[in-house]
This record gives C-alpha cells, sequence and structure tokens, in this order.
C-alpha cells in the first residue's frame, strides 16, 4: 500500500520528480494552513477551500504546469478506505455520548443500514429507468454514492450549535453508513461481475438471497472484532498510566481493528467504529483505566489526527475531479444528482416517521429536515469508484461513473452546503455563536 504512493519514475524526468516529491508533505500542510485561513476569514469550511484547491492542482496538468507532479503519483485508493477514513470513525465514534446516543439509537442503526439499502435500491432503479443508465452503472453508481460524509455537517454543527441528539444521530450514520455502502458496494460489484462472467445466466433471486447473507456477516462480524479488540486494549489501558503509550495503544486499536478484520473477511470500517463506541464510553469512563491526564492527550491527538485526515481527504477528491468530463456531461449529472437527493428523502423520511410512531424516540420535523439535507456525499464515494477493478470493469463504465460520481459530490458540496447552512440558521437562530 505504500509502494503505491511512490511515483513511476521516468529516468529522464527522475531529478523533476525527486524535486517534487519531497516538497509533497510541506505542500501539504501549508495548503491545510492556509485552507484554515481562508476559512476563518470567509466562513467557509477548510474542507471546501481544500476541494477548490485540489481542483485548482488537477487543472495543472491540462495547462502544461507541473508544479508538484500529480499526475505522477498514484494513490492507492485502499489508502483512503483503510488509512483515512478510520480515524475519522473512530473520533467521530469516541466522542459520541452513549445516553445521548440510546434517545435515537434505534433511529441511527436504521439510518445506517437500511437507509444506506434502500437509497441504494431507489436510485439504482431510477437511474435505470429515468436516466436510461444500464443496470451495472446505475447500481454501482448507487452503492458508493450513498454513504453521506459527515466532516461538513460537523464542522457546520461547530459553528452553529444544535440540539446534541440531532448532532449524534448524524455523526453516527454517517460512521456507520459508511461500512454498511461498502459492504454494499463490494456485494453489487460481485453481483454484476457475477453476472457478466455468466453472461446473464445466473439465478438472480439466489445471487441477492447469498449477497443479503453475505452483508450480515461481514456487518456483525465486524462488530464482534471492533469489539473484542476494545475490550482487550480495555484491560491493557488499566496496567498503564502513561499519554504516550496510551495514545499509541489507541492507534494500535484502531489499525489493528482495521487490519484483523479485512483479514477475516469482514468489515473493517464497523469494527472501527464499535471500537471508538466502547472506547469513548467505556474505557475514558472510568479513572481505573484511564487518568484525566491521559483521556486529555488522547482526545488532543485525535483531534488533530481527524483534522489532518479530513484535510487529506477532501484535498484528494479535489485532486480526483475531472472538470473537463463533469462539464460535457452536466445534463446527465444535474439529473443523477436530483435523484440521488429523492433517494435521500424517500429513505430517510419514512424511517424517522416510523421510529417517531412506533417508539419512544420522538423526531421533530426540523430534524428530519436536517437530516435530509446533511446526507452530503464525499471522499468515501470517490475512493470506491477509484477501487473498480480495470481488469472486470471496462474503461469506458468506469469513467462514466467516475463522472458521475464526482459531479454528484461536487453539486452536492456546493448545494447541500448553502441550503444545510442557511435552513440551520433559520430554524436554530439563537444558537448561533
Amino acid at each position: 500500500m505504500i509502494s503505491s504512493l511512490v511515483p513511476s519514475i521516468n529516468p529522464s524526468a527522475s531529478g523533476t520528480l525527486l524535486t517534487s516529491s519531497q516538497y509533497l508533505i510541506p505542500i501539504f500542510l501549508a495548503m491545510i494552513f492556509a485552507a484554515a485561513l481562508m476559512s476563518s476569514r470567509t466562513r467557509i469550511p477548510h474542507i471546501i477551500v481544500l476541494v477548490i484547491f485540489g481542483i485548482g492542482l488537477s487543472f495543472l496538468s491540462f495547462i502544461g504546469l507541473d508544479f508538484v507532479n500529480v499526475s505522477g503519483f498514484r494513490i492507492d485508493p485502499r489508502l483512503i478506505i483503510n488509512f483515512v477514513i478510520p480515524p475519522l470513525i473512530f473520533e467521530a465514534m469516541m466522542k459520541v455520548n452513549y445516553k445521548q446516543f440510546k434517545t435515537v439509537r434505534i433511529s441511527a442503526l436504521l439510518l445506517a443500514t437500511a437507509g444506506v439499502v434502500m437509497s441504494t435500491f431507489v436510485a439504482g432503479f431510477l437511474l435505470m429507468y429515468v436516466a436510461g443508465l444500464s443496470f451495472a452503472v446505475s447500481f454501482l453508481f448507487a452503492a458508493l454514492i450513498s454513504p453521506t460524509d459527515p466532516a461538513i455537517v460537523i464542522e457546520i454543527f461547530k459553528k452553529l450549535r444544535v440540539p446534541k441528539g440531532l448532532s449524534t444521530l448524524m455523526e453516527f450514520e454517517a460512521s456507520f453508513n459508511d461500512a454498511t455502502s461498502l459492504i454494499v458496494f463490494s456485494s453489487i460489484l460481485a453481483l454484476v461481475l457475477g453476472v457478466s462472467s455468466n453472461n446473464g445466466s445466473g439465478d438472480g433471486i439466489s445471487s441477492i438471497i447469498g449477497e443479503s447473507e453475505h452483508f450480515a456477516i461481514v456487518f456483525l462480524g465486524g462488530a464482534a472484532v471492533g469489539l473484542g479488540i476494545a475490550i482487550t486494549t480495555n484491560k491493557l489501558h488499566s496496567l498503564m498510566n502513561d499519554p504516550f503509550s496510551e495514545t499509541a495503544l489507541t492507534i494500535a486499536s484502531v489499525f489493528g481493528s482495521v487490519v484483523l478484520a479485512n483479514s477475516l473477511g469482514v468489515s473493517g470500517l464497523v469494527a472501527v467504529a464499535v471500537a471508538g463506541l466502547y472506547f469513548g464510553n467505556i474505557t475514558v469512563k472510568r479513572e481505573a483505566y484511564m487518568s484525566l491526564k491521559v483521556r486529555t492527550t488522547v482526545f488532543n491527538f485525535w483531534e488533530i489526527i481527524a483534522f489532518l485526515a479530513n484535510s487529506a481527504a477532501f484535498l484528494y477528491l479535489g485532486v480526483s475531479m475531472n472538470v473537463v468530463n463533469i462539464s460535457q456531461n452536466i445534463g446527465l449529472i444535474i439529473l443523477a444528482f436530483g435523484i440521488i437527493f429523492l433517494a435521500r428523502i424517500i429513505s430517510t423520511y419514512p424511517i424517522l416517521s416510523i421510529v417517531s410512531r412506533f417508539t419512544r424516540e420522538k423526531i421533530p420535523s426540523v430534524w428530519r429536515h436536517i437530516v435530509v439535507l446533511g446526507g452530503m456525499r464525499g471522499a468515501l464515494s470517490v475512493a470506491l469508484v477509484a477501487s473498480l477493478p480495470a481488469e472486470d470493469i471496462s474503461s469506458n463504465l468506469k469513467n462514466l461513473i467516475a463522472t458521475l460520481t464526482f459531479g454528484v459530490v461536487l453539486l452536492s458540496l456546493i448545494i447541500q452546503y448553502i441550503g444545510l447552512t442557511k435552513y440551520v440558521k433559520k430554524v436554530f437562530p439563537s444558537e448561533v455563536k
């Protein structure tokens, strides 16, 4: 995986590449600083500024400038899925208060599981019958675009105070639906490749049943791995009282969960989410396991890591975009965005309405509107489209899915961010900082 970050070097141009690569980290840190400075002056979230920076970098190859040799670097999308996303999930889940979570747990779990599945199938069918796309394009795109990205919503909530239950609901959904979407995506990809290899002669119902069983095993297996590692590291924390050693142990817990779960064929993202929830509500709550000094150090460390991971994810998102292809397919992209947003509405309102009616969880209508608007797409979708196997998927099919993904993500960041910000200010005017 590390080798995937190393550029392929042309001997005749090795000097240029080496000169460029040695400045990669300083340039990345300078962009983070510039984005944070612009965000403080303009109130635009720094991650959106980084997306703009990334798009600017992607333009360099079109105009003949090779400032950091962006095209020379091949970033393995698995690095985003297995190295960048897990810290974001862990940091978000370790801050979820279980008592607060209990007030929205049914809604959050259903949105993160059934909601993703429902959204995928609704969007898939609409893309087939309204947009006229093929089964493979429709359902692969619907699966990889379904996960919502919590980064922008969380940043908005930092500027605009909202009820804690609402932020808990959205953070939990975004953390777990990444894992759910990854499982759904891999299942649909296996189904598409299976049908293709059988020339369409396979039993569709048997395939769907088999993939449903696979989904349950991967999801529950990941949860079991995360819980097991969390319980084990919880015992180890009780044997230590050193901020640096215990911080290192949390790092081992995060990436150990991902690696072990993935090696067993279950979800690493579910594992790290469960580990984070357990750590934040069991380990850090007991003085015998973790002192106040250690707790402060660990939380500060993961806040910094989450900030850097967020920055890396959205800069990657911007660099990956091909604005030329997006502009050439803008009509189809707008239609796809409308379908994805409609699928979000169809998969969100019914779930929250049913939960409010038949359980003790009462989700106000204002909250439901914010949950729908806050369903913005981000870097995971871009990483998933980049992970499509080139040897099994035609280049035309992959390019079309990639163009739709980049375009919908870009529209989501712009349109939904503006809409969500204005709506939150309207319904919670006294809460603005």
